[in-house]
């Protein structure tokens, strides 16, 4: 009984100490900033995935223009298939609600829409204006 609880010991400490040589590499840190912005061009002291969080979250507001450095990185993304899966979500995610809705169905509920990249598409106007930086 003394060798099989030596052996089990023996084991466990194995199990343990070949389980723990990954922690390391599994708890890295990443940096809060990606390093490059759109198609892969370095942003130095501006992370451009950031601040269009920012302004999307209404956190940072009263802004006039995208940053220079981040023309770029909204061309792409509006061009490109990020900006036609987040416009899908939230389509989505707008007819879901309006189903969900108990309407009088007197003819009288109406629907308002806001210009203003609901009814209508900005990526027009952003393309023909360098998208955003003046």
């Amino acid at each position: 009984m003394g060798m099989l609880s030596l052996l089990l010991l023996f084991l466990a400490f194995i199990v343990a100490i070949s389980g723990g040589s990954e922690v390391g590499d599994l708890r890295k840190i990443h940096s809060l900033r990606p390093q490059f912005g759109a198609a892969g061009t370095p942003v130095p002291g501006l992370s451009c995935l950031s601040w269009r969080l920012g302004v999307e979250a209404h956190n940072i507001i009263e802004w006039r223009t995208i940053p220079q450095v981040c023309e770029d990185y909204l061309g792409h993304y509006m061009i490109g298939h990020q900006y036609k899966k987040d416009s899908e979500a939230v389509a989505k995610e707008a007819f879901v609600y309006a189903q969900s809705l108990k309407l009088a169905k007197d003819g009288k509920d109406i629907w308002v829409f806001d210009i203003d990249e609901t009814a209508l598409s900005n990526l027009p106007y952003y393309a023909d204006h360098g998208f955003g930086y003046v």
